[in-house]
């Protein structure tokens, strides 16, 4: 191995380039003190266009795409996502990256990371009309950290807690973020 390739590979770890990595902090730094970009910085889109059925597409802000299917009517070699497994796959994802990138930041290495969440939903009926009883969200949502690294259990846990208090989605749900729906009719 070269030098150069020894160094290029030493730059890299849990499989993030740190040089990239320091660039787009450094460009999210200069965002957030510019005063006129900073309200922008934080907003996310999304929006669903009803496909028939209990089908949608969600295209996102950035450009993303993806469908929901609510399951009651599944077609053949079809597995669709429905909203809440949505839901939780986000909280999943995003509770997991950001545990990865606070461990690059303090130079862990993490060989294997999964976490696993399950939720309990209050009562489906209640959501497909079938029952006023309760509401149809979860009222339970458990979440397990599984990882492989070199570090000590206790920087482990410092790294997994600073994720949760960092995580955009799991502080989201766990604060209840104020909601609000209008509805617009068109013809």
């Amino acid at each position: 191995m070269t030098r150069r390739s020894h160094l290029t590979a030493m730059r890299v770890l849990n499989g993030i380039d740190l040089d990239k990595l320091e660039e787009a902090l450094r460009s999210v730094r200069e965002q957030w003190l510019d005063a006129e970009r900073r309200p922008l910085m934080g907003r996310r889109r999304a929006r669903a266009i009803w496909r028939g059925g209990l089908r949608s597409t969600v295209r996102t802000g950035s450009g993303g795409r993806f469908e929901v299917d609510e399951g009651l009517e599944p077609k053949a070699g079809e597995i669709t996502p429905t909203s809440v497994e949505y839901l939780i796959g986000s909280l999943a994802g995003c509770v997991l990256l950001t545990f990865v990138y606070l461990a690059t930041l303090r130079g862990i290495e993490v060989s294997d990371a999964e976490l696993a969440v399950e939720g309990e939903l209050e009562n489906v009926c209640n959501f497909l009309g079938l029952s006023d009883e309760g509401h149809p969200g979860f009222n339970r949502i458990s979440m397990t950290l599984y990882v492989r690294s070199g570090a000590d259990e206790a920087r482990l846990k410092e790294v997994f807690e600073e994720a949760l208090r960092r995580s955009p989605v799991y502080r989201t749900l766990e604060s209840g973020t104020g909601l609000t729906a209008s509805l617009k009719v068109f013809r």
